[in-house]
């Protein structure tokens, strides 16, 4: 199978699965209640946690952030949160592994995380859109952060980043079906993780400063944190460099990970009959 018909393949998984998003509609557009409902709730807490700051010594900013600026950043991280897998997909991946689906994809011309990757891609795409259409509505609203067009672009870049190395970090884990029969609790503790270190609760300079300095060394911040901040206009130009090379890194470090992980699995599979 040349490289120009395998990539073909990997685009008709996206059709396919962009195809079965659009049949469950009204499930579909249900679920975005859930980027409103999540930012008033966000708008009410914070107001309530500003309002209290302010009257109690005069603060404006609390870790760096002013209230429309933590808004902007709590509600980007939501929209991230959203469109990065996890959850599911790790259940997904850890049924093909314990029930037996696996044994059709290993029989397939393309690869299981090629295939997982492209099936996921078009609902990532559109909760990203529909966040990002949220996101212009609020600014009618609620006193929100303008991203300019070349912070849009850079986001778009970093974005990617974010996709794969989530995408990774979950196949790692996913794969230790392979060996274990539930994963329940390595799933919920790596999202707790994700969420924690990636700055999806509160922004990292909320932390103290040592724990910025070590998280500002593992991935996880490139899920939410950098991302966001990226759109925000945070970094100077010369930062974005070497965060670029480190979220690489990252990626790379993470893919020969999980390549490693797979060929041990899938020995491990086959030899036990599927």
């Amino acid at each position: 199978m040349t490289e120009r018909s395998r990539l073909r393949s990997y685009f008709g998984v996206s059709q396919i699965s962009f195809r079965n998003m659009r049949q469950y509609t009204i499930e579909f557009l249900t679920s975005f209640v859930y980027f409103p409902a999540k930012l008033l709730a966000l708008y009410i807490v914070y107001s309530i946690i500003y309002t209290q700051a302010w009257l109690f010594d005069g603060t404006t900013v609390i870790g760096g952030f002013s209230f429309p600026e933590l808004m902007s950043y709590l509600f980007i991280s939501v929209i991230l949160i959203s469109a990065i897998p996890l959850f599911r997909l790790s259940m997904e991946i850890e049924k093909d592994i314990v029930r037996g689906p696996l044994i059709s994809y290993l029989a397939r011309p393309i690869d299981y995380s090629g295939f997982k990757v492209f099936a996921e891609l078009p609902r990532t795409l559109v909760y990203l859109a529909f966040g990002a259409l949220t996101y212009m509505i609020a600014l009618l609203l609620l006193p929100l952060n303008i991203p300019t067009i070349y912070n849009l672009l850079l986001f778009i870049g970093f974005f990617y980043i974010a996709f794969f190395i989530a995408f990774l970090l979950v196949f790692v884990i996913a794969l230790a079906a392979f060996w274990m029969s539930s994963l329940w609790w390595i799933r919920h503790l790596l999202g707790l993780t994700m969420s924690i270190a990636g700055g999806a609760l509160i922004p990292l300079t909320y932390f103290p400063h040592l724990a910025q300095i070590i998280l500002g060394l593992l991935p996880f911040q490139y899920l939410y944190y950098v991302p966001t901040l990226i759109l925000q206009g945070y970094y100077l130009p010369e930062q974005l460099l070497p965060m670029a090379i480190l979220g690489i890194f990252w990626f790379i470090a993470l893919y020969l990970l999980s390549r490693l992980i797979w060929y041990f699995g899938r020995r491990r599979y086959e030899g036990a009959g599927g």
